[in-house]
């Protein structure tokens, strides 16, 4: 986790208040998910590390979001708690985006503010941390580039669809994207979304892919079928659409983030 004083205050201090006043219990009371957590750097911090559980750790993530957030618990330490949580990308992304303005960390903390202020936390998803880093890095390039905003984009460089690179990032998925990469599938597929690609045909896309890249899972593209209910016939002619429709809209999105 990555502690930096600039972005939501004086870490040690904030874990002494939270401990002192029993916030992690007081909470627990409301939101039986942060049910048994006494102290933040001994019990709460150790589920949200890296190797940790996930599922346990985005339940958890996502009861401190219902805490912080406006119409959740509207509580500021559990907000300033849920900032530090998410910090750990906040100078990456910062570094990435330094051409567009040179205070880019205050920029993304505000809008990393807003978004946890206003977290949908009633359906929070299976990944808090991943949706809160997206939307934010999406509305601050939007903010920045609000010829994208009008097209309904906003998104950083994006290699030709023809790459290579392009087509193992689309095989590794997102949440596997190599540090540094300058492609974002993501938006490429929300992209894809708002130009009219049928929505599921993109969910059997991206299902697809992860499957293949899980080394666990043989014959993916039957699993896939399967799970969706589909023929192989109507599997392998639904995917064949959907790539053929990201291939023919490449040109002009790749035109809107230049």
């Amino acid at each position: 986790m990555f502690r930096d004083h600039s972005i939501a205050g004086n870490w040690p201090a904030l874990v002494a208040r939270l401990d002192d006043t029993d916030a992690l219990r007081r909470w627990a009371e409301q939101d039986a998910r942060l049910a048994g957590l006494r102290y933040v750097e001994r019990d709460l911090l150790p589920l949200l590390a890296r190797g940790a559980d996930h599922a346990r750790g985005n339940d958890v993530l996502a009861a401190l979001v219902r805490q912080a957030a406006r119409d959740g618990g509207d509580d500021l330490d559990a907000l300033l708690l849920v900032l530090h949580l998410c910090s750990d990308w906040v100078l990456p992304l910062a570094k990435r985006l330094r051409d567009l303005s040179p205070g880019m960390v205050g920029v993304i903390v505000c809008e990393l503010t807003c978004k946890i202020r206003s977290y949908r936390w009633r359906t929070p998803g299976s990944a808090v941390a991943a949706t809160l880093c997206r939307n934010t890095r999406r509305d601050v390039l939007a903010q920045f580039r609000p010829a994208l905003r009008r097209r309904g984009a906003a998104t950083e460089l994006l290699l030709p669809t023809d790459s290579a690179k392009w087509e193992s990032a689309l095989r590794s998925g997102p949440a596997q994207q190599p540090a540094g990469e300058d492609i974002d599938v993501v938006d490429l597929l929300l992209w894809a979304d708002r130009a009219g690609v049928e929505r599921d045909d993109l969910r059997l896309l991206v299902r697809t892919e992860q499957a293949r890249a899980d080394a666990a899972i043989s014959g993916a593209d039957a699993v896939v079928a399967a799970e969706y209910g589909l023929s192989q016939r109507t599997f392998y002619r639904r995917r064949d659409k959907t790539l053929t429709a990201l291939r023919e809209i490449a040109r002009d999105y790749l035109a809107a983030v230049a």
